[in-house]
């Protein structure tokens, strides 16, 4: 094995999807964070790019000047919230994540990959299924940033599809204030999802980052945005 090109087990745990590892993998470019779920490649840190744009791009297509409200499914490596927080118009991050492992990682052996993000006092920590904050206050939220898979291409839990489906799209749209934006990161362009978004936001946009190598079969990443219509017409179809 290539002496710049190891990997290292941190932790194991059991949780809701399976057996968490935590691997460090050191390369040449430098050491990387990897998280697998029962077998299956779930985030690293060589996502860093995306993760973040993921933060980025949604917010940056509010107007807000301060005290945004933001929900976060999935907190991962902590570098969407990392983002979120850095941006100083941001007020409360909410961040859903169903592995305890991942929270705890976070604290502890993974706390530097995001700075201690989830340290700040603006975050909130729900341990459980995003989907269980849909709906709790409608209009809760300026932005909602979902990373809870790789796409719908891609689900870490197979009941995760419900959230690419138009209910799981109408939910999220309503939970956010008019004119909120919901942002979706994908392994690859999903075409269907886009439809749905279309159904019911205002404005869809999608930026490819061709960030994985430059193998043909390999898929450029997808950062879906979507802005609400600030005012509700009634002319959205509803389920």
């Amino acid at each position: 094995m290539d002496q710049d090109d190891r990997s290292r087990i941190l932790d194991t745990a059991r949780g809701r999807g399976g057996e968490l590892i935590l691997l460090e993998r050191r390369t040449t470019a430098g050491v990387q964070h990897e998280i697998r779920i029962d077998g299956r490649f779930a985030m690293s840190t060589s996502d860093e790019h995306t993760s973040r744009l993921l933060a980025r791009a949604s917010l940056g297509r509010l107007d807000q000047k301060e005290g945004i409200r933001v929900l976060v499914g999935g907190l991962g490596l902590g570098l969407t919230l990392r983002e979120a927080l850095d941006d100083s118009r941001v007020g409360s991050v909410t961040v859903a994540e169903i592995e305890e492992a991942i929270i705890r990682w976070n604290r502890t052996l993974l706390s530097d990959c995001s700075d201690g993000a989830i340290f700040d006092p603006r975050v909130r920590v729900f341990h459980g299924d995003v989907r269980d904050l849909f709906g709790v206050s409608e209009g809760g939220f300026d932005a909602i940033l979902m990373d809870v898979d790789n796409g719908p291409s891609f689900l870490l839990h197979e009941a995760n599809i419900s959230l690419y489906s138009e209910e799981g799209i109408c939910a999220m749209q309503k939970s956010l204030v008019p004119g909120g934006v919901l942002a979706v990161w994908a392994g690859q362009p999903e075409p269907e999802l886009e439809r749905t978004l279309i159904k019911y936001f205002e404005d869809v946009r999608v930026e490819l980052v061709a960030d994985r190598g430059t193998a043909d079969n390999i898929p450029p990443t997808a950062i879906y945005t979507a802005v609400g219509e600030k005012r509700a017409k009634g002319n959205k179809p509803t389920l």
